[in-house]
């Protein structure tokens, strides 16, 4: 078979996940890996992949097959892999920023200027994009607690940090470039929020350009099902440094305004935060606590037992302290995808040790002592280097709420020990129609563990407990999400899900939806025809 300039065909039966918790049969001969096409500009050499794109499309209708493009494969769920093929796009990482005359003229009336956009490629890391944007002065607005992942990857899937003055990841989005048929391409932008000028979108070689916001919001968080992303353009800002402020223990009855509002007030005097008065105190711009369920003390009498508690404060010029990148890592990071828990256990511990001796063992090495240390967005969320088997579940809830799932959960635990700890890290709210940060201010209330039965059971009582209380909650799509169906997924998004499925019905013809379903999206009730209803998004 002639393969066009810049795509390959790879021989591959199966796909295993980066954590190892899935392999995921595939179609012999349905998969490719696509690179940069040789001995073309760039200009031309990003042309060709669009072309590249559409010709994997073309394969796929003729074949009756499914695809999916797949970057770093860090997700814990089969939320973006197919039993058809997978299209690796890893090495598309061109990125370039933008001068006056891309910009479109509301975007610059509005005060905004070209030097706070940046384009990138599909394939391109969080960390390298991070490397590549202090290397101009600017940095990303929101990131994982790992950067590992590939921007569209994080994208798609909601990844999501804690910065709950902002958002997640998807949110500093303001265009996309899809490649959504074998002869059709679109770059995509809200109408409330137009960016880019035609002489951009001519250099990308794009004829169609929508703007829509319903569009938009929709393909946001899609995990892959509205096609492929080929270029993301992002909102960025001037390089910034963050300073950490950090308490191993505090007391739990302190909390209660931080959880709930994000009013750090309570806390300035047990962490030592800055005076809000002082100009040089920089603005809380990261939160999240991390707790160990088996000793937590919820009357905050016990001040040895109380959560980890980090609040990073963020600053227009380097503040004073210690460099973060200057101090080697805990042995495990919370967060961090629970990274290499179950190989800590092997080294650490006698797996015939109690569940709640296990967790007592690991905590302290989970935690990171960062009080005082500052750092770049990309210093103080690193790469991870995953080192075996692990349960990573997280539900969003609005922070309102915060306070009476965690005692919920505490409950649970007394029922039934969970094999792991939990973390709390409070987001913004998104735009995303099926973003799973969807509360004014969500708290992402993460289960990191040990993949087991156990875990497992103990992850099925936590949603069916959040269910008979009526407590409205949702769940990350790239984690530990088998509870998911379509029931769920409704009581979750009510008529989000029909707005996202008419985008997506609006957006690609049925042959071309075929090419992008897959058995997550059956399961969950999201690749069927929708019915068109007269109720506002919910």
């Amino acid at each position: 078979m002639s393969l066009p300039n810049g795509l390959e065909q790879v021989s591959v039966h199966s796909l295993t996940n980066r954590h190892q918790n899935f392999t995921q049969p595939l179609t012999p001969g349905a998969s490719f890996k696509l690179r940069i096409p040789n001995g073309l500009s760039s200009r031309a050499a990003y042309q060709q992949t669009t072309a590249n794109f559409q010709w994997l499309i073309q394969y796929a209708l003729d074949r009756n097959l499914r695809l999916r493009a797949i970057g770093k494969n860090w997700s814990f769920t089969k939320v973006g892999v197919t039993n058809g093929g997978m299209v690796d796009t890893n090495a598309l990482m061109q990125t370039f920023t933008l001068t006056a005359a891309s910009v479109a003229p509301a975007y610059t009336n509005a005060g905004k200027s070209a030097s706070n956009l940046f384009f990138t490629e599909c394939g391109t890391t969080v960390h390298i994009l991070e490397q590549k944007l202090e290397a101009i002065g600017k940095s990303i607005r929101a990131s994982g607690a790992s950067n590992g992942q590939t921007i569209a990857g994080a994208i798609s899937t909601g990844t999501h940090g804690a910065a709950f003055g902002f958002g997640a990841t998807q949110d500093m989005v303001v265009g996309i470039h899809l490649v959504c048929g074998p002869d059709r391409h679109v770059w995509l932008e809200r109408a409330t929020y137009p960016v880019v000028s035609q002489s951009f979108t001519d250099g990308l070689g794009i004829s169609e350009v929508l703007r829509d916001d319903d569009l938009f919001n929709a393909a946001l968080v899609s995990f892959g099902s509205f096609s492929f992303i080929h270029g993301v353009l992002l909102d960025v800002e001037d390089l910034f440094w963050l300073k950490s402020y950090s308490k191993t223990s505090v007391p739990y009855n302190t909390l209660e305004k931080a959880m709930s509002e994000c009013d750090f007030s309570a806390l300035k005097a047990e962490m030592n935060l800055p005076d809000d008065t002082d100009p040089t105190a920089g603005e809380a711009y990261h939160f999240q606590t991390i707790v160990n369920p088996h000793q937590i003390d919820l009357t905050g009498q016990n001040n040895d037992r109380g959560p980890f508690v980090r609040v990073l404060y963020k600053h227009k010029a380097k503040p004073d302290g210690e460099s973060v990148a200057d101090v080697r890592k805990a042995d495990f990071t919370y967060g961090d995808d629970t990274l290499g828990l179950i190989q800590t256990l092997l080294d650490r511990l006698r797996p015939r040790m109690l569940v709640p001796t296990l967790v007592n063992k690991l905590y302290p090495m989970a935690l990171e002592h960062t009080d005082g240390l500052v750092g770049t967005m990309r210093e103080f969320f690193a790469p991870t280097n995953i080192r075996g088997k692990a349960c990573s579940s997280a539900i969003g809830i609005d922070a309102k709420d915060s306070l009476r799932v965690l005692a919920e959960i505490c409950a649970l635990n007394r029922e039934s020990a969970f094999p792991g700890v939990m973390g709390l890290r409070w987001v913004k709210g998104t735009q995303a129609t099926l973003g799973f940060t969807k509360f004014p201010i969500t708290c992402v209330l993460e289960l990191d563990g040990i993949e087991s039965n156990l875990t497992n059971a103990f992850l099925h009582r936590v949603w069916n407990r959040l269910d008979a209380l009526h407590i409205p909650f949702t769940m990350h799509w790239g984690k530990v999400n088998f509870g998911l169906d379509a029931a769920r997924i409704r009581r979750m998004y009510g008529s989000r899900v029909d707005a996202w499925l008419m985008a997506r019905e609006r957006l690609l013809d049925a042959p071309t939806r075929a090419v992008f379903t897959n058995e997550f999206m059956e399961q969950c009730g999201l690749a069927i025809v929708p019915v068109p209803v007269a109720d506002p998004v919910a």
